[in-house]
C-alpha cells in the first residue's frame, strides 16, 4: 500500500485523538496533545510522517483561519476600548523585551546582529496557544485575558517591522535600508487593500451569496475571504496572518458576523490542530538529550526575562499583582510567528546549525508547558489570600457606604448611576487606575482597589455596608470577593452577577445571597417580552418570572416536581395580591376622582390607601381626586391589577376590559 499524504493525515489524526484524550484526563489542554503527537511521530522521532511540507502548508491555513476568527472576536470598537492596553502594554512589552534580550546577548559576548536576531525570535508570544487556553478556560473576558490578548495583538502587528528588519541583520547596508523602505510601503498598501476589499467587497457580496445559495455557498465564501486576505499579504512578502486578522476585524462589523463565526469555527479547529502538530514536528529531542544543561538554561533565561517584563508592564497598567502574574504566565513562551522569523533568518544565512535547533527546542518546550503554567497561575491567584496593601487600595476611606460595588463595567456603571440619582450612598471598587482617575474626576465615588483582597474590602467599608454587589468579569476574583465579603461581614447582602448558570451553586455556597446569571436572565427577559406581546396579563408574567428565579432557574434547565411547582405558585400568588400604582403628571387619571374614572366598577380592584406627600390617606372614597405623585396601594386579582394600571395610564382597551370581565 503506497504511503501518501492522505496516509500521513490519517496517521496524525488517529494518533492525536488518544493522546489528547489522555492529556485532557490529567487536566492538560488539547494544544499540548497535538504538539506531543507531532513531536512523537515527526521526522525527529518515529518518522511516521513523511509529507512534512504538506502538513506545514495545511498548518498555514490553520494560522490564517485562527487569526481571522480572532479578528472577528475583536471588532474595531472593542479594539478602541483596548487601545491603552494595546498601545502601552503591547508597545512596552515589545520594546522592553527587545532591549533587555539584545543587551543581554551583547553582554554575554554575542555579536550585535546575533543578539538583535535572538531578541526578534523571543519577543513574540504564541497567540494560538494562549487564545486557545483562554477560550477553553472561559478567561478571555477577564481583566488578565483582555490584557493578554491586547499585548498579543500588538505582537502580531509587530511582526511586520521585525520581518522587514531581518534582512538588515545580514549586512544589507544602504540597499537593505532602501529595501526596508520599499517593504514598509508594501505593508501599508497591503493593509489598505485588505481593509477596502473586506469592507466593501464582503458587504456587497455577502447578501448576494446568502440569497443565491444555501449554507454551503456561504461557507465557501467565508473561507475565500479569510484565505484570500491571507494570500494577498503573503504575495507581498508579508505575514499571511496579518491579512487574515484584518479581514476578520472588518467582517466583524457586518451584520453577518455571527453567521461567519458559526461557519468558520469547524475549519479553524481542524486546521489549527494541524498547525500545533506541525509545531511539534519541528522539535528535535536529541538537542535536549545532548545538551540538557544548555537547553534548560536558555529556556529558563528566556521564560524568566519575558515573564519579568510582562509582569512589570501588567502591574503598571492594572496595579494588580494577581493580574500581572497571570498575564506573565500566559506570555512567557516563544510564539509561532517566531518560526516565521527564524525561517527568513535561515534563508538569509543569519541563523543556522546548533543555534537554530536550540531555539526550536526552547520554543516548542515553552509552548507545550504554557497551558500548564497558566493553570498553575490561575490556581495560585485563586488560592492566594494576601494581606496588607499592595494592589492599590489608595483612596478608600473608613466610612461605610450603604452599597459597595465591585467592578465599574457596564453593570457597575449603570447601578452607580441609578444609586446616585436616587440619593443612595455608594462606593465603587475598580482595578483600572486610569478608569478610576477619569471617573473620580467626573464625580463618581470610585476608589482604586481589588475587591478580591481582604484589606481592600475592609478599607472600603464592607463591614458597615448593607449591600455588596459583585460585577467583575473574572470568575476567580468573583469567587474570592464573595467569600471574603461573607467572612468580613456576615450580615451584608451579597448580590453577584455571573456570566454562566454553572457558577451559581458555588457562589451561593461561598456566601452570595443572590446570583444573577446573565445567560438565564436573558432567557427570562425574552420570555417576558414574548408574553407581553401576546397580551398575557402582567401578573401572570410576574408569577412565571418569580417562579423561575425562586426555583434557581430549574424550569429552564429541566423538569421540576409538580407538587413543588404548585406550592411555589401558590406562595407567589398569595404574595402578589397587592400592588402599587404611581400617578405621573401625564397620566390619564391625574385630576380625576376615583368615582369619575369608574375605578372599582371598571377594574374590580380596590384602592386600600393613597400615599401623598409622605402622608397616608387610608380607605379613600370615590370622591378622592388623584394628584401627580400619588402612590396608590391597590388590592385585587392579577388581571384586575393590570386593568387598574392601564386605567391610570389611559391605555385601558374597551375590548380587553370586556374580555377580562
Amino acid at each position: 500500500m503506497p504511503h501518501t499524504f492522505l496516509t500521513d493525515i490519517v496517521l496524525l489524526l488517529a494518533a492525536s485523538i488518544p493522546i489528547v484524550v489522555l492529556l485532557r484526563r490529567i487536566q492538560l489542554p488539547s494544544v499540548a496533545g497535538f504538539v506531543v503527537a507531532g513531536a512523537l511521530f515527526g521526522p525527529h522521532a518515529l518518522s511516521w510522517i513523511r509529507s512534512v511540507e504538506e502538513v506545514e502548508a495545511l498548518a498555514e491555513i490553520g494560522v490564517a483561519l485562527l487569526l481571522f476568527t480572532v479578528g472577528l472576536e475583536f471588532s474595531l470598537p472593542r479594539l478602541l476600548l483596548l487601545k491603552r492596553a494595546l498601545l502601552v502594554g503591547g508597545f512596552g512589552q515589545v520594546m522592553l523585551t527587545l532591549l533587555v534580550v539584545g543587551l543581554g546577548g551583547v553582554a554575554l559576548g554575542r555579536d550585535v546582529s546575533g543578539s538583535v536576531l535572538f531578541a526578534f525570535l523571543v519577543v513574540l508570544s504564541s497567540t494560538a496557544v494562549v487564545l486557545k487556553t483562554l477560550t477553553d478556560e472561559r478567561q478571555v473576558d477577564t481583566p488578565h485575558g483582555q490584557l493578554a490578548v491586547a499585548i498579543l495583538l500588538f505582537q502580531d502587528l509587530a511582526i511586520i517591522p521585525l520581518l522587514l528588519f531581518v534582512p538588515l541583520l545580514g549586512g544589507g547596508g544602504a540597499g537593505g535600508l532602501s529595501e526596508f523602505g520599499l517593504a514598509g510601503a508594501k505593508a501599508v498598501v497591503a493593509v489598505v487593500v485588505v481593509l477596502l476589499a473586506a469592507r466593501y467587497g464582503f458587504s456587497r457580496m455577502a447578501p448576494v451569496v446568502v440569497r443565491a445559495g444555501g449554507r454551503e455557498l456561504f461557507t465557501l465564501f467565508t473561507v475565500l475571504v479569510a484565505l484570500g486576505a491571507a494570500w494577498l499579504t503573503e504575495s507581498l512578502d508579508l505575514p499571511l496572518a496579518l491579512g487574515a486578522f484584518i479581514a476578520g476585524l472588518v467582517v466583524s462589523e457586518s451584520e453577518y458576523n455571527h453567521q461567519v463565526v458559526d461557519e468558520i469555527l469547524p475549519f479553524r479547529d481542524v486546521f489549527s490542530a494541524l498547525f500545533f502538530v506541525s509545531i511539534g514536528m519541528l522539535f528535535d529531542a536529541s538537542i535536549v538529550i545532548e545538551e540538557p544543561a544548555e537547553t534548560l538554561s536558555l529556556f529558563l533565561a528566556v521564560a524568566t526575562t519575558k515573564a519579568t517584563v510582562v509582569f512589570g508592564v501588567g502591574f503598571y497598567l492594572t496595579r494588580s499583582r494577581r493580574t500581572a502574574m497571570i498575564v506573565a504566565a500566559a506570555l512567557f513562551q516563544v510564539g509561532e510567528f517566531a518560526f516565521v522569523v527564524a525561517s527568513q533568518a535561515r534563508e538569509l544565512g543569519v541563523l543556522g546549525g546548533a543555534d537554530e535547533q536550540r531555539f526550536l527546542a526552547v520554543a516548542v518546550l515553552s509552548m507545550v508547558v504554557t497551558p500548564v503554567v497558566m493553570r498553575l497561575a490561575w490556581r495560585r491567584g485563586e488560592a492566594g489570600r494576601p494581606s496588607g496593601a499592595g494592589d492599590g487600595t489608595g483612596g478608600a476611606s473608613d466610612d461605610a457606604p450603604r452599597v459597595l460595588i465591585a467592578g465599574y463595567g457596564l453593570t457597575g456603571e449603570h447601578l452607580a448611576r441609578v444609586l446616585a440619582a436616587t440619593g443612595v450612598e455608594h462606593r465603587v471598587l475598580d482595578t483600572d487606575p486610569h478608569r478610576v482617575k477619569r471617573e473620580r474626576a467626573a464625580g463618581v465615588p470610585i476608589v482604586l482597589a481589588d475587591a478580591s483582597r481582604a484589606d481592600a474590602l475592609a478599607q472600603a467599608g464592607i463591614a458597615g455596608a448593607k449591600v455588596f454587589v459583585v460585577a467583575i468579569n473574572d470568575a476567580g476574583a468573583t469567587r474570592r470577593a464573595v467569600a471574603l465579603a461573607r467572612q468580613l461581614s456576615p450580615s451584608v447582602q451579597v448580590i453577584v452577577r455571573t456570566r454562566f448558570l454553572a457558577d451559581t451553586e458555588e457562589l451561593l455556597r461561598l456566601g452570595a445571597n443572590q446570583v444573577v446569571p446573565e445567560e438565564f436572565e436573558t432567557s427570562v427577559e425574552i420570555f417576558g417580552r414574548v408574553l407581553r406581546e401576546l397580551h398575557v396579563p402582567r401578573g401572570t408574567i410576574a408569577v412565571q418570572t418569580e417562579l423561575v428565579r425562586r426555583e434557581g432557574y430549574q424550569l429552564l434547565r429541566g423538569p421540576v416536581a409538580e407538587e413543588r411547582h404548585l406550592a411555589v405558585v401558590g406562595e407567589i400568588l398569595a404574595s402578589t395580591a397587592v400592588d402599587t400604582l404611581f400617578v405621573g403628571a401625564d397620566c390619564a387619571g391625574c385630576g380625576r376622582s376615583l368615582g369619575e374614572m369608574g375605578f372599582r366598577v371598571r377594574t374590580g380592584a380596590t384602592v386600600l390607601s393613597v400615599v401623598r406627600s409622605g402622608e397616608e390617606i387610608h380607605g379613600p372614597g370615590a370622591d378622592l381626586v388623584l394628584e401627580p405623585g400619588d402612590l396608590l396601594v391597590v388590592r385585587g386579582e392579577h388581571r384586575e391589577l393590570d386593568l387598574a394600571r392601564d386605567l391610570i395610564a389611559g391605555t385601558l382597551d374597551a375590548d380587553a376590559e370586556d374580555a377580562d370581565r
